[in-house]
């Protein structure tokens, strides 16, 4: 069985002796079921394919609970599983003032770097600004994510998602955003956005570091634009091409961008 299977291995029985109830509770929950099914074939460390099981199986939703119940007790509260330790060079060069006002409205990404976070299709972007908060922008973040990867294109069929953050300004530095404490909920996660390069209503380029219990060290980069297919004139491409090569990040080139499809049919 699923319970004696995770009683014979050492992360197991971390699960089995603290977080057994909230196991049982997954098991119960037809949503959880299927996410932590996906999970245990998984190979250990394989974060591509956790991420995958994520993407398919874990809404952004309310209907996630009970996963996001037993992820918090093996992952933060008892540290069954190992944080996986992976290493995000901050950028040599951002830019060195950044309006946040410029980043309001829809945008859409339409280049992103790292596959397992930056690529997924029709990703609509909105941001607002509070001004009289920790926090002053407030981005309304929606992708979807193909149910098959080797779909053709036109014949995609997708799980629409949304997720909310909020960022603040390093008074230091106006070109790196930063969202900290966060919640328990929430893997105790962080993010900081570095601005490398933008344009008003035009494109802003955002290169990212990341951590939360679970991994630590992530990062990508994204390329907002306004329209949701990529249509930057050279000069644009240019510029973009230089404020990359100036970060002096290993293997961040243009070239290496995937092609996001913002207008994807859903």
């Amino acid at each position: 069985t699923i319970l004696a299977q995770l009683q014979d291995d050492n992360p197991g029985k971390c699960v089995m002796g603290h977080c057994r109830d909230s196991l049982i509770q997954c098991f119960m929950d037809g949503v959880c079921r299927g996410w932590q099914l996906c999970v245990m074939r998984c190979k250990n460390g394989d974060l591509a394919c956790q991420m995958r099981c994520a993407d398919l199986h874990k809404p952004t939703d309310d209907t996630a609970a009970k996963i996001n119940t037993f992820s918090q007790c093996v992952i933060s509260d008892y540290h069954c599983v190992p944080q996986q330790q992976l290493t995000c060079k901050t950028p040599e060069k951002y830019v060195p003032d950044f309006d946040l006002y410029m980043m309001q409205g829809v945008w859409y990404i339409t280049k992103g770097w790292n596959p397992l976070f930056d690529c997924f299709d029709c990703q609509v972007h909105t941001f607002s600004l509070k001004p009289k908060t920790t926090k002053p922008l407030y981005g309304d973040l929606k992708y979807s994510v193909k149910k098959n990867l080797g779909c053709a294109a036109g014949e995609c069929s997708y799980l629409q998602r949304e997720v909310f953050q909020s960022f603040a300004q390093d008074p230091h530095h106006k070109g790196h955003l930063v969202n900290h404490n966060n919640t328990v909920e929430e893997l105790n996660y962080s993010d900081d956005w570095y601005v490398l390069a933008a344009k008003p209503d035009s494109y802003v380029l955002i290169y990212y570091c990341g951590c939360n219990d679970a991994t630590c060290g992530y990062s990508g980069a994204v390329l907002y634009t306004r329209t949701p297919q990529f249509d930057l004139p050279e000069e644009d491409v240019a510029e973009i091409k230089k404020a990359m090569a100036d970060a002096k990040v290993s293997e961040f080139t243009y070239d290496g961008l995937c092609a996001a499809d913002g207008a994807a049919e859903i």
